[in-house]
This record gives C-alpha cells, sequence and structure tokens, in this order.
C-alpha cells in the first residue's frame, strides 16, 4: 500500500482524503514529510508536548507568532522616524511619499509625459528631483542651515557629499536617541514638508521663492508643534 493510500485508510470519512497532494510540488512536500516522520520513534508512554520554536521560552504567544510572519521581509529602513515622530499624520504620509520616490516632482512628470518646470522651481539651477529639492538645491541647504542654527544643530545640515536626502536623515538621526531623536526626526519632517509647501506654491501660485517667508512660516509651526509635544510628555 503505498503512503497516501495508507493516509486514506487512516481516515474516519471514507470519500475524503486526509491529505491530497496536488502537483510536483504537493507530492514533493508530502513525500518529504513521510521521510521525516519515518525517521521518528514514537513512545506511548511519554506526554506529547509543544514547542514555539519562534519564542526563546518554547510558549506560544502573539507576538513572536505576529513577528514570525515577516521573516525574511525586506526592511522599510526610515518607517520608525517617520511613523514614530510627532508630526502629524498628513505630513508622515508625505514622508512615506518621499521615501518611495512618489512625489510628483519634474523627473517623475517628464518620465509620464507631463508638463514639469525644466529647472527646480527653487533655484532655477538644476533639474528637480526629490532628492534636489531636499537635500541638494541652494535654496533648501539655506533654509535646513538657518532653522538648524536656531536649534543649536547646525553642525548636522546637510553637505555636498550627502548622497541622498534618505541617507542624510538616517546619519543625522543616527546620533542621538531618546526624546531628542524624536524631535529631532519631527524637525526634520516639518522642513521637509515645508519645503515642498513653498515649491507648490510657486509651481501653481506663481510665487517667487521667499527664504525669509518659509523661514518664518517653519518657525512658527515649529513654535506651534511645540506646544503639541509638549503635551505629550
Amino acid at each position: 500500500m503505498d503512503s497516501v493510500r495508507l493516509v486514506e485508510t487512516q481516515c474516519k470519512t471514507p470519500r475524503a482524503s486526509c491529505f491530497q497532494p496536488k502537483g510536483t510540488f504537493g507530492w514533493y512536500g508530502f513525500q518529504n514529510l513521510w521521510d521525516l516522520l519515518a525517521e521518528r520513534v514514537l513512545q506511548p508512554d511519554v506526554e506529547d508536548s509543544h514547542i514555539w520554536k519562534f519564542s526563546a521560552s518554547g510558549q506560544y504567544s502573539a507576538k513572536p507568532a505576529y513577528d514570525a510572519m515577516f521573516i525574511g521581509a525586506i526592511q522599510f529602513q526610515p518607517w520608525e522616524r517617520i511613523w514614530k515622530s510627532w508630526a502629524p499624520g498628513k505630513c508622515k504620509f508625505f514622508m512615506w511619499l518621499v521615501a518611495h520616490n512618489r512625489c510628483w516632482t519634474a523627473d517623475r512628470l517628464a518620465k509620464k509625459g507631463l508638463a514639469h518646470p525644466e529647472k527646480c522651481p527653487l533655484c532655477d539651477q538644476e533639474e528637480e528631483t526629490i532628492n534636489h529639492l531636499l537635500l541638494s538645491c541652494v535654496f533648501a541647504r539655506q533654509t535646513w542651515f538657518e532653522i538648524l542654527l536656531g536649534l543649536g544643530l547646525q553642525v548636522l545640515s546637510p553637505q555636498l557629499e550627502d548622497p541622498s536626502f534618505e541617507e542624510w536623515w538616517h546619519k543625522v538621526s543616527s546620533k542621538v536617541s531618546g526624546q531628542v531623536q524624536k524631535g529631532l526626526n519631527s524637525i526634520i519632517i516639518l522642513v521637509a514638508w515645508s519645503l515642498w509647501n513653498h515649491r507648490n506654491r510657486c509651481v501653481f501660485d506663481g510665487l517667487h521663492p521667499n527664504l525669509n517667508e518659509l523661514l518664518s512660516i517653519i518657525r512658527e509651526e515649529l513654535h506651534l508643534w511645540g506646544f503639541s509635544w509638549g503635551s505629550r510628555n
């Protein structure tokens, strides 16, 4: 009697098969399982025990079971910096778009054959990409420096050698920890969000880039967000 018929014979339901392998993979998996079980010697006088291999104690719980679902998954690097910040939800979502390069900057509009600015709307010097807009643009770099200077963090300002906004953010965020890190991540999100809004006003409302106006808006928002942060501590 072959292995499948042996299992079927032990089933109490005549028309149901306890195991119905389908396709080559199904047969291979069944034969592999059969070989593994053939090496086991049952001990009727020993009580069975269950061991959950994904926890150190061997006991099942919901958290390690949930974590096990992501074994081998690709990690989204900036998730904690974004979603665990004090920034409002709309700003967090914007940063999620930034991290996935899903903002409608000129380079992406061009790829879709849509109308787009020939040069960066803030500096009018280079092609607009999200990394240029938030990091390497001279207007953006001046914005970062002025805001971080006011906080005594000017040494963290973006430099020309920083390859991308994400790598710069990861670098400066890793230099601090705890509540300071959470606050710094929130400030970075605010400045990036403000740069994006200022860019959109230039593109759609005909505004000329105005550093002093942007700095004033960011500082006012920092003041308002400060009350929010204080209420959470």
